[in-house]
């Protein structure tokens, strides 16, 4: 298969291209820096460069492809997160359409299921609407639990305060994922044979209180 990877060499299209590789598909990388197609093309991929906010672009790599792993990549330039959520998801809509892509398997986001409330997770929901609207495609959204990798994002606040500060805490319960199991999903989905209708894949590697959490994450440095 033809497949297309979006996220450049992130912690889950790293794995994910290479998984699929090995498993003798014929892969295409998007990445918007140019810097990266060496390493794209180490790994025995095609390297695309340009912006997920290029349709023109868009349209010229994804046509003849089977089907592609569509993710919104990190922005934090942009002032609101939810319309960049909602322009990228409106790029990559048109040039699905446009190119005639039939398979997209699309990075959501645990929570994307409620229309308020959820700060940036309000942008997967938005995306996921806009992909649904599209005709004559079959969609699986994966639905990824808190990456891991997140909790890096305390380590200041635990060295320095020795706490975490957030809006949960306590029992509240929060679901990981790790970044390889998110790329086995997808690339799982993207291999399937076409689906009668869109549907919504959850994904989690482990559940914990946030108690836990921070126990078991001290314990480990």
């Amino acid at each position: 298969m033809k497949i297309i990877i979006t996220g450049s060499l992130g912690h889950i299209s790293k794995p994910l291209t290479e998984q699929l590789i090995k498993q003798g598909h014929s892969i295409t990388v998007i990445s918007s820096k140019s810097d990266r197609q060496k390493d794209i093309e180490a790994l025995g991929a095609v390297a695309a460069i340009g912006s997920v906010e290029d349709i023109d672009f868009l349209i010229k790599t994804f046509s003849g492809a089977d089907a592609v792993y569509c993710m919104i990549p990190p922005n934090f330039g942009e002032l609101n997160q939810i319309v960049y959520y909602r322009r990228v998801a409106n790029s990559y809509a048109q040039a699905i359409q446009q190119s005639g892509l039939k398979r997209v398997v699309h990075l959501s986001s645990w929570g994307a299921h409620h229309e308020k409330g959820t700060g940036i997770i309000l942008g997967s929901h938005n995306a996921e609407k806009i992909l649904n609207e599209l005709s004559g495609v079959a969609i699986t959204h994966l639905r990824a639990g808190s990456i891991f990798y997140n909790l890096y994002n305390f380590t200041g606040m635990i060295k320095n305060a020795g706490f975490i500060g957030t809006n949960y805490g306590g029992d509240d319960k929060i679901v990981w994922v790790h970044p390889n199991d998110i790329a086995e999903a997808a690339a799982e989905e993207l291999i399937k044979s076409l689906p009668a209708e869109n549907y919504v894949r959850y994904v989690a590697s482990d559940e914990k209180t946030a108690n836990e959490t921070a126990k078991n994450y001290r314990g480990s440095n």
